[in-house]
């Protein structure tokens, strides 16, 4: 069932520039509104994630080692690769606009339990879950923004929407983490400037939901859609657990009938596990080798550049998509993005100079982003609206199982300086190999997707 046009201007745009249907984009009130509700949520992510790091990571007394942020990231991420697809369930069985209400107003009240847990000099491994439940939580309200996205703009605005309201996103929580960052920097590393940036998010996070809430029930869908045939009906805990594993199954079964959104899937598999594992080693050669190991303030304030440096790169995407990734170039779009990333890739691993790190840096966030514009607008116009929560899901736990692969990895592969060499030429070998082998999946016509 295709879902009913937004509210504003329906026309499908696919003839109009971009000037033109980025006004007529943004003059429609139900995407400003899905708009507000992801920026203000990821800019709540980016300072709690950001407090976090430097709680974990750049705290004076703690000695960030490959193996200690690999297993600090990895452990922030598995939550959801357990909560994940029946939170993909939730998104189709519930109106999304519920969820993500009441989804934010739960991150608030665990943003504020870290914060307190912090002030109450509570151990690392309190801490630790509460950071995991906020997390976890925050992972399946991305994919229901992905999720409604098409529920408020029509068909033809879908890569513009998509260049703009992600990578916005994802510029939002940048700015929020860089200005936690820049502010620890200044102020210091200690506790107190962590118990801040944490109620601060949980004020914003409380925010992002009543917003949500504001949206009329079923305004973001589902769509409704006949359960899986089988199994006996009932109300207790085993029926309920039988009948989400069949809603599963079902969603997993839907997937692979659209070639195009299952091979877009192995592109973002990728770029993650490589960012996962480059992530760490930026991190670790912030902490040890661009600035003294005993001065965390000034690694600190180096990885605030780099990630300014990649959240303007994931700006410039989204200028370029609109233009790139319309629908009969859109494959060819999602393998530039890839051969540059993998060029960005090369440069991390070969230099230690800021500057060039900050341009390699920019390059990635270019190319990350840009293909994930790409990747998102194949997967919401291969799948069904009534599937969709459960796709996205599975986007999402493809894009954390692959960042937890790579974490894991990164204690075999990253030396203790950070410095990648010989790796990073083999990822940026790897990003050229995903680029062809994407090119030819995208030349075979979809089985079972239709037009849109």
């Amino acid at each position: 069932m295709r879902a009913g046009r937004p509210g504003g201007d329906a026309r499908d745009g696919a003839d109009a520039g971009v000037p033109a249907e980025l006004r007529q984009l943004l003059a429609t009130r139900r995407y400003r509104h899905l708009m507000a509700v992801r920026l203000v949520g990821q800019a709540s992510d980016g300072a709690f994630q950001a407090g976090l790091a430097t709680l974990f990571f750049f705290a004076p007394e703690r000695q960030a080692t490959p193996a200690g942020v690999a297993l600090a990231s990895a452990v922030l991420l598995l939550p959801f690769t357990v909560v994940g697809p029946w939170a993909g369930v939730l998104l189709d069985r519930r109106p999304r606009r519920s969820v993500l209400g009441w989804g934010n107003l739960l991150r608030a009240a665990l943003a504020a339990c870290v914060a307190v847990a912090l002030a109450r000099g509570a151990g690392d491994v309190v801490l630790g879950v509460l950071a995991l439940a906020t997390l976890s939580v925050n992972r399946a309200l991305l994919a229901g923004l992905s999720a409604a996205l098409p529920r408020v703009v029509a068909p033809g605005r879908l890569v513009l929407a998509n260049s703009i309201t992600p990578t916005a996103g994802t510029v939002a929580a940048g700015a929020g983490a860089a200005v936690t960052v820049g502010v620890a920097a200044v102020l210091g590393t200690d506790a107190g400037a962590d118990v801040g940036a944490l109620c601060v998010a949980a004020a914003a996070y409380a925010a992002a939901g009543l917003v949500a809430l504001a949206f009329p029930r079923d305004l973001l869908g589902p769509d409704p859609s006949p359960r899986p045939s089988g199994g006996r009906s009932g109300t207790g805990p085993v029926a309920v657990v039988r009948r989400a594993s069949r809603d599963v199954a079902a969603g997993v079964a839907h997937l692979r009938e659209r070639r195009a959104a299952a091979a877009a899937l192995g592109v973002v598999a990728w770029h993650r596990w490589a960012f996962g594992l480059t992530t760490v080693a930026v991190v670790v050669l912030c902490r040890r080798t661009l600035a003294p190991v005993e001065d965390p303030s000034r690694g600190l304030a180096v990885l605030g550049v780099l990630l300014t440096a990649v959240a303007a790169g994931s700006g410039a995407a989204a200028l370029a998509a609109p233009w790139g990734a319309r629908r009969e170039r859109v494959t060819a779009w999602i393998r530039g993005c890839l051969l540059l990333a993998g060029a960005a890739q090369l440069l991390v691993g070969l230099t230690t100079d800021v500057v060039a790190l900050a341009v390699a840096a920019f390059l990635l966030g270019v190319g990350g982003q840009g293909a994930k514009i790409g990747v998102d607008t194949v997967v919401q116009r291969g799948v069904d609206d009534a599937y969709r929560g459960r796709v996205f899901t599975a986007y999402d736990l493809v894009f954390n199982v692959s960042y937890v692969l790579a974490a894991g990895a990164s204690v075999l592969l990253v030396p203790d300086d950070g410095r990648l060499g010989v790796v990073a030429v083999v990822l940026a070998c790897g990003y050229a190999l995903v680029a062809a082998a994407h090119g030819r999946a995208g030349a075979r016509p979809p089985a079972g997707a239709r037009a849109s």
